[in-house]
């Protein structure tokens, strides 16, 4: 009988707690709407225009890393929205200027989403894919990673979040209060399509402060994303946030804002109109997990993104890179964006970079086996720390292969290789294990055999705790970013082609070719002969 009375009355609390609970969720949401102009001024925003400013910062590309780290400006763009919300559809004309270049880069296109699909008018990026540069005049359709990641934010920044989560109600459940700065922030968590945002509201304005979605980063791991909003002003009765801040762990990312919002205008014919071809092999977006979100975003306002659901390189052009041989036991990819080598050994190999993405990894770690079979990765010397470069070097930890950075590099490899990242499910993240980090502070020889592989450390002003790697028996180097050779060398050289030629001549090294982490390789001497004495 004492048994069923405690069943009885456990019973009758979790059904109390959980009506509690939920109502809490639904009074914050209705309070939210209430504040924002109420339902029916929000149900009356059917179309929206907005005219716009932002400035994105990186702070993965960064002169030092870590926390204290100084972000580096990627790009500055004004920006045109038009969104119809009755058919679900968006267009963003875009005039970026990208400025992380010594000669900035102008960029005009636009971005249409509708019936699940994305397509890019214009030329959006350095690295086109093939489709891009074929067509005439210039586009392609997006990729179903891009498309899913537009659609978010699309759906975090809608003037009509809240009244969507009103009409959804088992889309919205409580969850504990949130602390920012101090400061205690009712939340809840709407999950809608396969997203899930943490709402947290102002308890003064009772309107959204911020909203985050948890994200999986190549470096960081797993990491609080969130768009800050501020500056609310009524527009056509609803009250719509015109300041708009996208924040990576309280670090400012893209700070947006809005110079002109009209509710409801008309909209030109044609507007959302996808070309029939770009349709045909447009694919919708994708929905499943391990989308890379941050790199999307991030490298999109950089100016270089590769749209392609294999991020490291133009899927629709090639099924995989190749590895292509250039120097006796010595083999660079082909057909990234970024390059990696892997030099033979006696008894084992040894590579230089990890860039882009853990896809890039896992090709070039199953790519060197079969060039070089019965040989394992014993080594992998890290050129520098931004993540273009670096972002796949987890997936050497959990290969167990043994790390080489530079001087002033290694507590942050340490943190990256040690950090969750539940959002990107990558291998280490399914495996853990210790990192085995080696840091040099001028000259590191790894010898096995009649064959010898250096890395020196050089002074960059493009970051701290830069290596150059040396192959001495094939007088070939290999160098990121501070020469590259995706463009003929200029008139004048540049501080980084500087920095190249000094470091090597304080090592007392005169490699005659160079691998670059862009580009194909090239004789060192032409570039001796460019800096000069």
């Amino acid at each position: 009988m004492k048994t069923s009375i405690r069943l009885l009355l456990l019973t009758l609390f979790s059904c109390v707690a959980g009506g509690a609970i939920a109502a809490s969720a639904k009074d914050l949401v209705a309070r939210g709407v209430e504040a924002a102009g109420g339902e029916a001024a929000l149900g009356q925003l059917k179309i929206i225009a907005i005219r716009g400013q932002n400035t994105q910062w990186e702070i993965e590309s960064s002169l030092e890393p870590g926390k204290s780290a100084k972000p580096r400006q990627g790009s500055e763009s004004k920006f045109f929205i038009q969104r119809d919300f009755t058919s679900d559809a968006t267009r963003i004309d875009w005039n970026r200027r990208v400025v992380r270049t010594p000669k900035p880069l102008l960029q005009n296109y636009s971005e249409i989403l509708t019936g699940g699909i994305g397509y890019v008018s214009g030329v959006d990026s350095a690295a086109r894919t093939q489709f891009s540069v074929k067509s005439d005049p210039p586009g392609h359709p997006m990729s179903g990673a891009r498309a899913a990641v537009t659609y978010r934010e699309l759906t975090r920044q809608s003037p009509r979040l809240l009244l969507d989560m009103k009409n959804d109600p088992k889309a919205v459940k409580a969850i504990a209060a949130q602390t920012v700065d101090g400061k205690k922030l009712p939340a809840v968590q709407y999950d809608v399509r396969n997203w899930s945002f943490i709402v947290m509201f102002d308890p003064e304005t009772r309107l959204p402060a911020r909203i985050r979605t948890l994200d999986g980063d190549p470096i960081q791991g797993d990491s609080n994303y969130d768009l800050v909003l501020s500056d609310w002003r009524t527009v056509g009765g609803a009250k719509v946030a015109h300041g708009l801040t996208y924040q990576l762990n309280g670090r400012d990312q893209v700070v947006t804002k809005y110079d002109q919002v009209t509710a409801n205008p008309s909209l030109g014919a044609g507007l959302f109109e996808i070309p029939i071809m770009a349709r045909a092999i447009a694919v919708r977006a994708a929905m499943g997990t391990g989308i890379p979100y941050q790199w999307m975003i991030r490298r999109g306002y950089w100016g270089n993104l590769i749209d392609s659901d294999t991020v490291g390189w133009d899927v629709s052009a090639m099924a995989e890179p190749a590895l292509a041989d250039i120097a006796p036991g010595v083999s660079m990819s082909q057909g990234t964006n970024a390059n990696s080598v892997v030099v033979e050994m006696d008894k084992y190999l040894v590579v230089f970079d990890a860039p882009v993405a853990e896809q890039f990894s896992e090709w070039m770690i199953k790519a060197s086996k079969q060039r070089y079979p019965g040989k394992p990765i014993k080594y992998l010397i890290q050129s520098h720390h931004h993540w273009d470069h670096a972002n796949g070097a987890r997936t050497y930890v959990a290969e167990g292969v043994t790390v080489i950075v530079g001087k002033g590099n290694k507590e942050h490899f340490a943190r990256m290789f040690s950090a969750s990242n539940a959002g990107l499910n990558d291998r280490l993240h399914r495996n853990p294990r210790k990192a085995n980090i080696i840091e040099v502070s001028g000259k590191h020889v790894l010898k096995d055999g009649k064959r010898e592989v250096h890395a020196y450390l050089v002074e960059s002003a493009h970051s701290i705790a830069t290596l150059i790697s040396y192959v001495p028996d094939a007088k070939l180097g290999f160098v990121v970013d501070i020469w590259s050779t995706t463009a003929p060398l200029p008139p004048t050289p540049t501080p980084g082609h500087r920095e190249v030629v000094a470091g090597l001549k304080k090592w007392g090294v005169t490699p005659e070719m160079f691998a670059h982490g862009h580009g194909s390789p090239a004789p060192y001497a032409q570039l001796v002969k460019l800096v000069g004495d």
